[in-house]
């Protein structure tokens, strides 16, 4: 039997916005019936401001997607769309006071609804926007970037808690060996970006050489800010997002690169090169950065990046 919290069982047998928006101007159909969860999340929002005025929900599924899709529509009203990019799935599990971890594909689902419905406001699918890329598990129909994605936001270490966050795996499990291979790759860029791995020793790194010089050294701050404008070098969160910068750089092994172009208030623009430019890695390096520049300036800090 699973452990509810008293938040769960509330949004479940009293759900808010379990309604339809006739005039909706923002729609995200996820899941299938065949699966056994599909949520439908519809969206009013004011094309001048881009805030989310009105939310609501239709959901086929357990209690628990009940209650995510509920808690997400409370969570993403009256917020501006760049707010709610920034909601995960583990907030909405969050909000509901947690929620058992064999439910934890209901919050993710809820994301991929929010995904989907502000793909739909840009005119664009949400099969475009986010390509899946090859089927891992045919059962449920889960494919690779799905499990990449949860595994780096989560930090995922196992077949069952992916199976926990996605259902793949959870049929005839003949994936198992595949979906063990794609955990191990993403924890290689996570460890690469800092992130120890449970239960894994660091492998030490022999055979440096270090040189020294006596010539004398270009000023680093001189370095640091030419070629920025005097906003960008004025910002109070210039120094600190330079020192992000240079950390990720640092963990590319395959010759990408991001740089800072510039900050205007609190938004930063940021370019990236090679592999991370384009598609899943672009979308997993702009939410590890949002993660450190969250622990750096705190999560309520109305920072933006885009990329």
């Amino acid at each position: 039997m699973w452990d509810y919290s008293d938040k769960v069982k509330d949004h479940f047998l009293h759900p808010r916005n379990a309604r339809v928006i006739e005039d909706a101007n923002a729609v995200g159909d996820v899941g299938s019936i065949i699966c056994g969860d599909a949520l439908r999340l519809m969206l009013k929002i004011n094309p001048d401001t881009n805030i989310i005025e009105d939310a609501a929900f239709q959901t086929y599924g357990c209690g628990s997607a009940i209650a995510s899709s509920s808690a997400l529509t409370e969570m993403i009203k009256g917020k501006s769309l760049a707010e709610a990019e920034k909601i995960t799935n583990q907030q909405i599990a969050d909000y509901l006071g947690g929620l058992p971890p064999e439910k934890m594909h209901c919050s993710v689902m809820g994301r991929e609804a929010l995904d989907a419905a502000i793909a739909n406001y840009h005119g664009q699918s949400y099969e475009h926007s986010h390509d899946d890329g090859e089927i891992v598990c045919h059962c449920f129909g889960v494919g690779v970037n799905k499990i990449k994605k949860v595994v780096w936001e989560n930090h995922l270490t196992t077949v069952e808690e992916v199976t926990h966050y996605t259902k793949a795996g959870g049929g005839c499990q003949s994936c198992h060996m595949r979906i063990e291979e794609i955990i191990d790759e993403v924890w290689v860029d996570l460890e690469r970006c800092g992130v120890p791995r449970p239960g894994f020793a660091p492998t030490p790194v022999t055979g440096i050489k270090i040189s020294t010089s006596t010539a004398p050294a270009a000023s680093s701050s001189a370095s640091a800010t030419s070629g920025f404008d005097s906003a960008t070098q004025n910002s109070p969160y210039f120094a600190k997002v330079q020192e992000i910068v240079a950390e990720l750089n640092k963990g590319f092994t395959d010759g990408s690169s991001m740089e800072l172009q510039g900050i205007a208030d609190k938004n930063i623009k940021l370019s990236f090169k090679g592999n991370i430019a384009s598609g899943m890695m672009h979308d997993m390096t702009l939410n590890f950065f949002k993660t450190k520049l969250n622990e750096a300036f705190g999560a309520d800090s109305g920072l933006s990046v885009a990329a």
